[in-house]
């Protein structure tokens, strides 16, 4: 398996495990109006920690971008040419995708961050908010 191979898996892998975060674990369910305190304290709880993970997967994926592109400046100092042409292609075409997602997840910590009442929100570190 090649490198550019391995690096479609990983994006692929990375998309799958964000999609199937959004589809399964966060849907909020409708709360009735009459619905006690507790419960609405576990709902707004629910969407700090849904801010918290998207804030550290957006994170992770902007790293990983950056990393991705000085792997790919290094490749093109150490060994310039046609034959590095397609890989160097294909690690920032990994790098934009990687960048589109990470912008997902900073999207999605924005999202969750709407849900959350601002007398909550003040009650967050300083450094989550």
């Amino acid at each position: 398996m090649n490198a550019t191979e391995m690096h479609s898996i990983t994006f692929c892998g990375v998309l799958g495990i964000l999609t199937a975060c959004t589809v399964n674990g966060w849907a909020q369910p409708a709360a009735p109006s009459t619905a006690s305190t507790a419960s609405q304290s576990a709902s707004q709880m629910r969407a700090s920690d849904r801010m918290f993970y998207w804030r550290e997967e957006g994170r992770e994926l902007h790293a990983m971008a950056r990393h991705r592109e000085r792997e790919t400046e290094l490749l093109l100092k150490k060994e310039p040419g046609p034959a590095t042409d397609e890989f160097v292609k294909q690690m920032r075409l990994l790098a934009h995708q990687l960048e589109e997602a990470a912008d997902y997840a900073d999207g999605q910590a924005k999202k969750a961050a709407r849900e959350i009442p601002s007398e909550m929100i003040e009650q967050l570190p300083a450094t989550a908010r």
